[in-house]
């Protein structure tokens, strides 16, 4: 296969990724359990997704997100010792000081479950957003820190007291995914799952939101390289001076056709300085022949000399020797690799070696820790790879295996696995799981570059950047759509390229493995996009119905504003191509493919090329001729009624 070939086979794998794939986790009706242990329907799926291992290494505790529990392993047995039946989908888990207690995340039931971890009971729960999903703990202060990623918000709660108590909820950027605390406890470092502001704007990336433990003030906002989102995992080094944070690092700015340096996905390690709040150094964890595709988890040894991080999407680990990094980050190079080439010059390490300024091209440098010897990737165990957790004595490396529905036990100086832990028994898959594990699985990509997960984060919504691709011509890119209903909104992509779901999920199939699909790819892969659901907007009331304003802004989007012409329920979107007065070079009649407004309060920014960051502006800056409803002539009580309603669907 020639390089050119190769390029176009994997820019058409990169359209279904972007405008064709979706995540779902199966759906299960959210319901209050007992609180003694239990265990799960004998038809639910095991998905364990994190991981916490007791002060002693023997016990881990495993968050089950399909099977709605808390899983409890011994790691001398090898087996499952207990299970707690938990509220709506178990995720981020975390162990008091004295191991006493456990704090897990219930995410859509709005609440932490508080677990005595020696009668394995549910002893109370304490009351969060409506989607939390990571947790930190700083024990000495007694305070909890809970994600919430419907409000974009953590919740500080007050352990010392009785009942906790809520002190504070502090803002940060968007969905925050992780929380790491400083041995000291001085501050908190947050990562936010994707990116927040203008499609248009070429330094569009992730943050990483640090504040004080203490004062709960903001410290600093530390921004990722362009092209940063999907940030699902942060640790912090044992003297407390470095966060590690891997995430995804597109290059959105260029055409799919026209990449230089790695692909149009690369996936990354970041090492920021916390108390000053910078970032040092940004390095790519792929190969220059192969992607590591979709980091989830990153943890630390307890000596503070190596990084673990698991690939969801090549059911791989990668073993970072971070001790060296920062010797040669500090331009401290081994004479061996000193004397290594890059054709004619002098390699990356001993270029900042010369100029510390060097230090920022290695995130376009896809050999650099490669040559070092600095990473070497084993496989996970299982199919998934998300959670991870080291033991205390960093003996032994748990993994927490999605699709196995299993623990890895592996040996961190090796990469060799010591066995497996079942969560229970796993029944086949159905088509749907079946579809789900293709979505996430980066071996039907091109050199292993990207998962269709890769830009759908949140089970199939966005990554909050835009994409330039080969469907419609070059130099006119595209905000990456959710696919929420994906089969209820024909015709697909902003353009309307694609006529059907099922046309588009055979032909991204075929590009993005390189060969003809069987017809029960297809029709798995089919299975699992139309069994995307939405979910019920945390801009509800608690009872799940509309508030007061969004009421009247219902009553405007159907008359006055005349909002529903093109956006008529059931799914609001005509399925038409119309003007909108969002006019390229490229694209001058401007017609594009009326977008559904399901969830639109969770897949900004707005408009086909995210020029507009927020609803409202959508409906002001952005319609000065009327082409989004007609609101020139509504108060600006109208206005935030109609964004109200809309923020509501």
């Amino acid at each position: 296969m020639n390089q050119s070939t190769s390029n176009r086979l994997f820019c058409l794998g990169r359209i279904l990724a972007i405008s064709g794939a979706i995540f779902l986790a199966p759906q299960f009706e959210i319901r209050a359990r007992a609180d003694s242990p239990a265990s799960p329907p004998s038809a639910a799926y095991r998905s364990p997704i994190n991981i916490v291992a007791s002060p002693d290494g023997k016990t881990i505790y495993v968050t089950d997100r399909t099977s709605n529990s808390l899983v409890v392993l011994d790691v001398n047995k090898m087996a499952k010792r207990g299970e707690v039946a938990l509220n709506g989908r178990p995720q981020g888990l975390v162990l008091s000081g004295d191991a006493s207690k456990l704090y897990v995340t219930e995410h859509a039931a709005g609440t932490v479950a508080v677990i005595d971890t020696a009668s394995l009971k549910v002893t109370t729960r304490i009351t969060v957003g409506k989607w939390p999903v990571s947790l930190a703990i700083a024990d000495k202060m007694q305070r909890l820190f809970v994600g919430n990623q419907d409000r974009h918000s953590i919740s500080v709660i007050d352990l010392s007291q009785s009942p906790v108590r809520l002190i504070k909820e502090i803002p940060v950027v968007r969905e925050p995914s992780c929380i790491a605390v400083t041995p000291d406890e001085q501050y908190v470092v947050v990562a936010n799952l994707l990116p927040l502001g203008l499609g248009t704007d070429p330094t569009l990336s992730a943050q990483v939101s640090i504040f004080k433990a203490g004062t709960l003030e903001p410290a600093s906002l530390v921004k990722l390289p362009p092209g940063s989102t999907m940030v699902q995992g942060v640790c912090i080094s044992p003297n407390g001076k470095w966060a590690y944070v891997v995430h995804g690092l597109g290059r959105f700015n260029l055409p799919i056709t026209q990449l230089e340096r790695g692909w149009v996905n690369t996936f990354a390690l970041s090492v920021i300085d916390i108390a000053k709040g910078t970032r040092l150094a940004t390095m790519l964890l792929d190969d220059l022949m192969q992607g590591a595709a979709d980091p989830h988890s990153v943890v630390c040894s307890s000596d503070g000399n190596q990084l673990c991080i698991s690939h969801t999407g090549v059911h791989e680990i990668s073993f970072v020797d971070i001790g060296l990094v920062h010797q040669m980050l500090e331009g401290k190079v081994p004479e061996q690799l000193a004397s290594l080439k890059d054709g004619s010059l002098a390699n990356i390490w001993v270029q900042i070696q010369q100029n510390k300024t060097k230090i920022r091209e290695l995130q376009n440098d896809l050999t650099a820790l490669y040559i070092a010897g600095a990473i070497r990737r084993s496989r996970s165990g299982g199919v998934g790879p998300r959670g991870l957790a080291l033991s205390p004595d960093n003996k032994n490396l748990f993994v927490a295996n999605y699709y196995s529905g299993s623990v890895a036990v592996l040996d961190p100086a090796t990469g060799k696995p010591r066995g497996n832990i079942s969560l229970g028994s796993q029944p086949e898959p159905n088509s749907v799981r079946r579809g789900e594990i293709i979505f996430h699985n980066a071996d039907h990509a091109f050199q292993r570059w990207h998962s269709c997960a890769s830009c759908h984060a949140n089970e199939g919504r966005v990554d909050g950047l835009r994409w330039d691709f080969l469907s419609d011509g070059i130099g006119n890119p595209k905000d990456t759509l959710s696919l929420v209903h994906f089969d209820k909104t024909e015709p697909m992509n902003r353009r309307a390229t694609k006529a059907s779901a099922r046309d588009c999920v055979k032909g991204g199939l075929e590009s993005t493995n390189g060969i003809v699909p069987t017809e029960q790819q297809v029709e798995d892969l089919f299975a699992y996009l139309v069994s995307l659901r939405p979910l019920p907007s945390p801009h509800l009331t608690a009872d799940g119905k509309l508030t007061e304003a969004a009421l009247r802004g219902k009553n405007l989007f159907e008359g006055k504003a005349n909002c529903a012409r093109c956006h008529p329920a059931p799914y609001f979107t005509d399925k038409k191509k119309h003007n909108v007065g969002v006019l390229s070079s490229n694209e001058p009649d401007g017609r594009y493919d009326t977008p559904s407004l399901i969830e639109a309060y969770r897949t900004a920014p707005y408009l086909h090329d995210g020029r507009a960051l927020t609803i409202k502006d959508v409906l002001t800056k952005n319609n000065k001729k009327k082409q989004h409803g007609k609101t020139d002539t509504l108060s600006k009580q109208e206005i935030n009624d109609l964004t109200a309603y809309l923020l509501s669907l």
